[in-house]
């Protein structure tokens, strides 16, 4: 191959890595963002008949005065219910902040390792979120959410009750974090292949090189 197409050819791919590293950061820091307002907002399910609605840590219920809700008085303390599933929630959204810092380490060093270890966070990050996810209508059956679906809710069922936008983020959220970490191995692994120098030395290599010594 000529070798100005094989210089082309890097200076393009190069280019396109670093347009979609920072579309990779950029989505990273819209799904930090995502999971606080998810995590926080009591609106995971609709009750039914207009009676409220509840997330995590709150119980919102329509009265005549307006929106009323209620919840544990300590800091990020989630219902009893729910309290599995918001320590799931909770460690996902660390875990999202945390590769997001982790990515600020490619401003100071362009290795491969970097980016396969926010992948790494993200993938974690995915696999706490939907066992919140799984885990969070284990608690439809609570005396504390009953009333809000007329009585009719049980586990993994909601009765007159519906799910609502924040349950449905919580979801989409989860395959967000594992799109998120699949590209981020991909970019890892181009990162090496353009610098083979980088990389670990296979096994091969460590023990040639151990001989010549």
């Amino acid at each position: 191959m000529d070798p100005a197409h094989v210089h082309l050819y890097d200076t393009d791919f190069v280019k396109n890595g670093r347009a979609v590293t920072v579309l990779w950061a950029s989505c990273t820091l819209f799904l930090g963002i995502l999971e606080i307002v998810v995590l926080l907002q009591p609106t995971w399910v609709l009750g039914g008949e207009g009676s409220g609605h509840f997330g995590l840590y709150q119980l919102c219920e329509e009265t005549d005065w307006g929106t009323e809700c209620r919840g544990p008085q300590g800091i990020l303390e989630a219902l009893p219910p729910f309290q599995t599933a918001a320590g799931f929630m909770l460690g996902a959204l660390l875990l999202v902040l945390l590769s997001l810092a982790s990515i600020i380490l490619l401003w100071f060093c362009h290795s491969g390792t970097v980016y396969k270890l926010c992948a790494w966070l993200q993938l974690t990050a995915a696999f706490c979120q939907a066992l919140a996810c799984i885990l969070f209508p284990d608690g439809w059956d609570s005396p504390t959410v009953r009333p809000f679906c007329n009585y009719r809710s049980d586990r993994y069922e909601l009765g007159t009750c519906s799910v609502h936008w924040g349950f449905i983020l919580a979801i989409l959220g989860t395959f967000d974090c594992l799109v998120l970490s699949i590209l981020g191995f991909t970019l890892g692994k181009r990162h090496d292949a353009l610098n083979p120098s980088e990389a670990k030395p296979s096994k091969k290599e460590s023990a040639r090189a151990g001989g010549l010594l």
